[in-house]
């Protein structure tokens, strides 16, 4: 069995996900503790619950909702941040601030196979690559993020390539932590946060230059 069939057969469990109306962003956090990322997430610390995904799921897909809900974890010194059906930690200024003092990888997955990965290291975006093909820096060469954490995993040089489950094969190589179905099956201490939506058309979505050859540094986007 070669890699990447051994990859997708460790992540079938994903594919379930999907008749429970789960499809997820979920971001891995180095260097920040637990209460620290929910701040930065702009939840209130005093009102967590204990939600399952499936739970956080059917709560926000009532249409006119005011909020979105994220389930925080750890796992070793890393915290784990599971949004059942949203994409909070996938909008480049929310990633950017959970990564001050640390790093973020954050995944995405779109009903429509639209999946996007993205990396951050101390308040910088790094990677911000969308639906397929090659995964690299927004900045040619830059070292924050090794080539190697690719190699038989994504093809570098395929502009077709379909990533499927192997982007979280991909997170764990680069922030070392095992992806575990009970992020979804367990409860998880679970906080309402602003909706995503609210983020549209403000600095918060702003990427840095994508022509590698000529990139300039990230603005500010900081939402403190």
């Amino acid at each position: 069995m070669d890699e990447i069939t051994a990859v997708e057969e460790r992540f079938a469990w994903m594919d379930d996900l999907e008749e429970d109306y789960i499809l997820p962003a979920i971001a891995v956090v180095a260097g920040v503790p637990q209460d620290e990322v929910i701040r930065r997430l702009h939840g209130d610390l005093g009102a967590g619950r204990r939600l399952t995904a499936k739970q956080a799921a059917d709560e926000t897909v009532h249409v006119g909702r005011s909020e979105d809900l994220v389930g925080v974890g750890t796992v070793g010194d890393l915290v784990f941040v599971v949004e059942a059906s949203g994409y909070t930690t996938a909008i480049p200024g929310v990633l950017r601030d959970l990564s001050r003092g640390g790093r973020c990888f954050s995944v995405q997955i779109d009903i429509n196979g639209g999946d996007s990965v993205h990396y951050a290291v101390d308040g910088e975006l790094v990677v911000f690559e969308e639906h397929w093909g090659p995964i690299s820096p927004l900045r040619a060469g830059d070292p924050r993020w090794e080539t190697e954490w690719c190699r038989g995993l994504i093809d570098v040089e395929d502009e077709t390539e379909i990533w499927g489950m192997k982007i979280f094969a991909l997170m764990e190589r680069v922030m070392g932590a095992t992806v575990h179905p009970s992020w979804f099956t367990e409860p998880l201490d679970t906080y309402a946060v602003p909706l995503a939506s609210g983020y549209a058309r403000t600095p918060a979505w702003a990427v840095p230059c994508k022509d590698r050859a000529r990139c300039l540094p990230d603005p500010d986007l900081s939402l403190h």
